[in-house]
């Protein structure tokens, strides 16, 4: 359970703990660079924190909804037929369908 609340905590302050881990992964980026060693990919390591720290696939859906409602609205001739075309399929597949005999 404690970890779901950490995961909740994590979605409802996802700002300030990605400025946190950016400002983590620079400190540890000079201390690297000052031994000479190699620090490796920061975009990697940033995508792996917030796997551990949150739910991605939340993210990956808001992302696949915002990009759809982006070009719905793009499209408006298409989003009315698509629209038309989906309420007319579920109204006639209802129980109570005007359609229906």
């Amino acid at each position: 359970m404690s970890e779901f609340f950490r995961r909740l905590r994590y979605l409802l302050n996802r700002r300030r703990f990605d400025r946190e881990l950016a400002s983590d992964l620079e400190f540890h980026r000079e201390m690297a660079a000052a031994e000479n060693r190699p620090f490796g990919n920061t975009l990697h390591l940033r995508e792996e924190a917030r796997e551990a720290w949150g739910w991605t696939w939340i993210d990956r859906l808001s992302q696949d909804l915002s990009y759809a409602f982006r070009l719905l609205r793009k499209s408006p001739g298409f989003t009315l037929a698509a629209v038309l075309i989906l309420s007319i399929g579920m109204a006639s597949t209802s129980p109570h369908s005007v359609f229906s005999t």
